[in-house]
């Protein structure tokens, strides 16, 4: 359960709302000062929070706000991942299918190309 609050400008990550930036194509999120959040206040199980604090007070996340902000950048990349595989199943479903080796030929060479 949440309750959104009032949009709002901060220049400083603060306590009272998140005010990140993620940039997705990161592995860990980047957090911006100034950038335009809602306030969401959310009840957690105890088990969660305790998870969170842990997190926090080993030094993996700077603050609640930045563990946060990575389960749901987790949760939104493990959603694309459902959907693409999806998209897998209905086109195998459909008997749009390729033939194993010209499939492991084609990552072979997109690997040797990385590589150079």
């Amino acid at each position: 359960m949440y309750n959104r609050g009032e949009a709002s400008t901060t220049s400083k990550v603060c306590p009272e709302g998140l005010s990140v930036k993620t940039m997705l194509n990161d592995r860990r999120a980047t957090f911006h000062a100034s950038t335009r959040v809602n306030k969401i206040d959310i009840q957690l199980p105890q088990d969660q929070q305790s998870a969170i604090e842990a997190l926090v007070n080993t030094g993996r996340f700077g603050s609640v706000q930045e563990a946060v902000s990575e389960g749901l950048r987790l949760l939104i990349a493990n959603e694309k991942l459902r959907e693409a595989v999806q998209i897998g199943i209905d086109q195998a479903d459909r008997g749009e299918l390729h033939e194993h080796d010209t499939v492991f030929a084609k990552l072979r060479s997109m690997a040797a190309e990385a590589a150079n």
